[in-house]
């Protein structure tokens, strides 16, 4: 069946797991590569926001055209807990001999980001944010123990942005809506987190 006769598939998200971190290692005007994908701690929940401004323009006392502009994406994940190699990979931080140093001139690096979310048919979109940075920081909570005991969780904030070579900003598979000829993305989800995806054809 071809994409235009295929019924297109909306499914709610029912889940949210498998964040991956890789080291962006190139982000110009020529090129962008990314380094191998680690995975973070355990997912809880996640928020992305993409961000855009629309400028009205006038002419004859009306609106004549419209200017929207792509000014980001804010990334906010709660996690189980992020270890000291975590906070040394995502905001720049000192780890060496089990010592873990902040500085305040600590820069947090360029990382791509990944993570996939169950549908209720029980298929899973996956997702790729190219380029950003967690320089937003983190939230470590604590509280005492009492009776019933409570965890804590981890709280990080990022900012992501489109890439310079060519302005994308994300790429993702819905895998609720693949087709039969869809077969790059269908292998490409089977890896996901082998490596930063790139789509076989310009989306």
């Amino acid at each position: 069946m071809s994409e235009a006769g295929k019924q297109i598939i909306r499914s709610r998200t029912k889940s949210f797991r498998d964040i991956y971190v890789a080291p962006v290692t190139q982000n110009d005007a020529t090129a962008y590569a990314a380094g191998t994908p680690v995975k973070l701690a355990r997912a809880i929940s996640g928020k992305v926001s993409d961000k855009f401004s629309v400028e009205k323009i006038y002419s004859d006392d009306g609106v004549e055209d419209t200017v929207e502009t792509y000014e980001g994406t804010d990334v906010e994940f709660e996690v189980n807990s992020l270890a000291p190699q975590d906070k040394a990979m995502l905001f720049g931080h000192l780890y060496k001999n089990g010592w873990l140093v902040k500085n305040k001139d600590d820069k947090a690096p360029e990382v791509a980001v990944g993570y996939r979310a169950k549908k209720l048919n029980g298929k899973y979109e996956f997702v790729w944010l190219y380029v950003g940075t967690f320089g937003q920081g983190y939230d470590d909570n604590y509280q005492t123990q009492e009776d019933k005991v409570t965890t804590q969780t981890a709280t990080l904030k990022g900012s992501f942005y489109e890439r310079a070579c060519d302005g994308n900003f994300e790429t993702q598979v819905d895998e609720s809506n693949l087709l039969t000829e869809h077969t790059d993305a269908a292998a490409a989800i089977k890896n996901w987190f082998g490596k930063v995806q790139e789509p076989t054809e310009a989306a």
